[in-house]
């Protein structure tokens, strides 16, 4: 495109790098409007369609005229069917505490927002989703990188925060699970960094949008280790409702006035006929869906593992939920990026390079997202062990 001239940007937009996959949806759709086969491991967006119940209570809204602006908070019958889906959980959290957000993304700029100063840090672990960074910078913070590995299953350790954190560092973000990984981050850690931030006096903020898509016997929510942190919570995953927009955050009772009157400011609210029509999520036959969609994933991601693990791709650990793979591919290319764009070239199959979530790992590893039908990820094995394998 050709550069326009016009008034000096922000300088922060200097620094925001590119998406790399970007350049693999390209291609993908040159190939696609050719007539190609393209099958799409890429993005991370389940294939489920969202429930019709969801749907139908969606068109009542709207001829109702349930378009108009919100309490800032959500309106509170979705406020009490998320306490009372927590509490089904073993898990007391009052509607008070609960904000809805313009999706997730609207939960983690809030809370980034809510607790960071202009030239404060925020420590987060490496590999990390791209745009939690984004959060950070756009509201003047920086990011302090912590480097993990195949070893600690890709998530940070308490006794990494005691060596590295500085005065700077006011607040750590943990997504669990975590894209682009799946992996969670253990009871053990988990309690302990809750803890470090309690007795250090730093904020605490949990991206749990996978949470609820688990494989993992016991998986639990880091609400169950203390209520003094915030915490992120989405309906695009597990009620497959990306493009609705709503996202919900759980906030400490110390930030909670505050954090509800900055919400007001920066969002006004979440859709209106989004918020009537994820009343239906917690009905039954949507919860019956769900569940369904997540035993799914887990079959898919068991197809998956020892397909790829015989391709000669290395996986650190099966991923604990979400829909991705994190795998090495290190002993198949030293680019893993231009192994992308080959592969997409010659198969039609599209997968992301991981060089889009970390700033320290080596740039061979891959991220694969199982948001297809068997079938067709069994296409995209045969079609990917025939490329290397040739």
């Amino acid at each position: 495109m050709r550069p326009i001239d016009g008034p000096k940007l922000a300088d922060r937009l200097q620094a925001i790098p590119p998406f790399h996959v970007m350049e693999i949806v390209r291609i993908a759709e040159a190939l696609e409007a050719s007539g190609v086969d393209v099958i799409h491991l890429e993005v991370g967006e389940p294939d489920f369609p969202t429930s019709p119940s969801v749907i139908e209570r969606a068109c009542s809204a709207l001829h109702a005229g349930k378009t108009r602006y919100t309490d800032a908070r959500g309106i509170q019958p979705l406020r009490d069917a998320l306490s009372q889906w927590y509490q089904g959980q073993g898990l007391d959290v009052p509607a008070s505490r609960i904000q809805i957000t313009v999706g997730a993304s609207g939960g983690l700029l809030l809370s980034a927002a809510a607790t960071t100063n202009a030239g404060d840090a925020v420590l987060m672990a490496d590999p990390a989703y791209p745009c939690n960074p984004r959060f950070v910078e756009a509201v003047g913070g920086v990011v302090h990188w912590i480097p993990t590995n195949a070893s600690t299953q890709f998530q940070p350790r308490c006794a990494q925060l005691e060596d590295m954190a500085t005065e700077r560092d006011r607040s750590l973000m943990l997504a669990h699970p975590a894209n682009p990984t799946g992996q969670a981050v253990p009871a053990i850690e988990l309690e302990r960094m809750i803890q470090w931030c309690r007795n250090t006096q730093r904020h605490l903020i949990v991206d749990e949008i996978y949470q609820n898509l688990a494989f993992t016997q016991g998986l639990q929510s880091s609400l169950a280790f203390s209520n003094e942190h915030f915490v992120i919570g989405s309906f695009s995953k597990y009620f497959n409702m990306t493009g609705w927009r709503l996202g919900w955050m759980v906030i400490p009772d110390y930030a909670l006035e505050a954090t509800q009157r900055l919400a007001q400011h920066l969002f006004i609210c979440a859709p209106s006929f989004a918020q009537e029509a994820a009343l239906a999520c917690f009905e039954p036959d949507a919860m019956r869906a769900a569940e369904a969609h997540r035993i799914e994933l887990q079959a898919r991601r068991d197809l998956l593992i020892p397909r790829l693990e015989a391709m000669g791709f290395e996986i650190a650990a099966d991923p604990d939920g979400a829909f991705y793979v994190f795998v090495d591919a290190s002993n198949v290319t030293q680019n893993s990026q231009q192994f992308c764009m080959d592969l997409i070239r010659q198969t039609g199959v599209a997968i992301t390079p991981g060089v889009d979530f970390s700033e320290t790992l080596p740039p061979t590893w891959i991220r694969i997202a199982y948001t297809q039908p068997i079938a067709r990820l069994e296409e995209a094995m045969q079609r990917m062990a025939s490329f290397i394998h040739g």
